[in-house]
């Protein structure tokens, strides 16, 4: 495998992860925009319980290392060119 196909299997992950857990969520999340930009913020408050849980975050997590490793991959393979 190439860091190509990596690359392609670790962004499914994260947004698989990403989508599982927004499916779960029970919460609120705020976005305010302003101008000047440091008056903008944006809240996250709930969680996500359940099977949601125990699907969405291992698939985030493994997503994410995998992420590293295939930059890690990309950068060793471009240096070594």
């Amino acid at each position: 495998m190439n860091a190509k196909w990596l690359n392609i299997v670790s962004d499914g992950l994260v947004l698989l992860g990403l989508i599982i857990l927004a499916s779960g969520w029970k919460g609120s999340a705020n976005v305010r925009g302003a101008i000047p930009f440091h008056a903008s913020s944006v809240s996250f408050n709930g969680s996500a319980t359940g099977a949601y849980a125990l699907l969405g975050t291992p698939c985030l997590a493994i997503g994410l290392i995998l992420m590293v490793v295939a930059l890690i991959w990309t950068t060793v393979d471009v240096v070594q060119r």
